[in-house]
């Protein structure tokens, strides 16, 4: 697997990309790096919006511990471990006041509350794509690391299309 989007901008690869908002966190890190927030564009609607990217915690039916897997899930569900999440400006969280301190804690960073003023949709359905991924992924991986040109996504497209054919 090759490096992902933010290590490629903090490596001073890449000058702009798209990413989540659980991401913010991550490019504050990269030293000698400016970096800024644009939000979504409009859409035809003229509102912002961005695919929703929700998480479950899930408890594997196989595990030795299921009273203590318990525990630990209600835990992560609770406004306690939500706010902590909040107060360190990494994502926001899943609880409405807790994403309220998230803000907080991303203006005390210089940045804006990214989620202001915009909608989200469900992810699409893709067919296919287990095997996108496989054309894609290293595809990818080859233009952002220098190996191959940007041009060669031209092949990696046509093999895409070959799937929908």
């Amino acid at each position: 697997m090759g490096a992902g989007l933010a290590d490629n901008f903090g490596a001073g690869k890449a000058a702009i990309n798209t990413s989540g908002d659980w991401l913010i966190g991550q490019y504050q890190t990269y030293r000698g790096v400016e970096t800024a927030f644009a939000p979504t564009p409009k859409g035809p609607d003229g509102k912002r919006a961005s695919m929703f990217n929700g998480l479950a915690d899930s408890i594997w039916a196989g595990t030795k511990n299921p009273a203590a897997s318990i525990k630990w899930v209600e835990y992560l569900a609770s406004a306690k471990c939500q706010d902590t999440v909040a107060s360190k400006a990494i994502v926001f969280p899943a609880i409405t006041s807790s994403s309220e301190k998230a803000a907080e804690a991303f203006k005390r960073l210089g940045l804006h509350h990214p989620r202001q003023g915009r909608h989200h949709l469900p992810l699409p359905h893709r067919r296919q794509a287990a095997k996108v991924d496989c054309i894609m992924k290293p595809a990818m991986d080859a233009v952002l690391s220098g190996k191959k040109p940007a041009s060669s996504l031209t092949e990696a497209n046509n093999q895409v299309n070959a799937l929908f054919k």
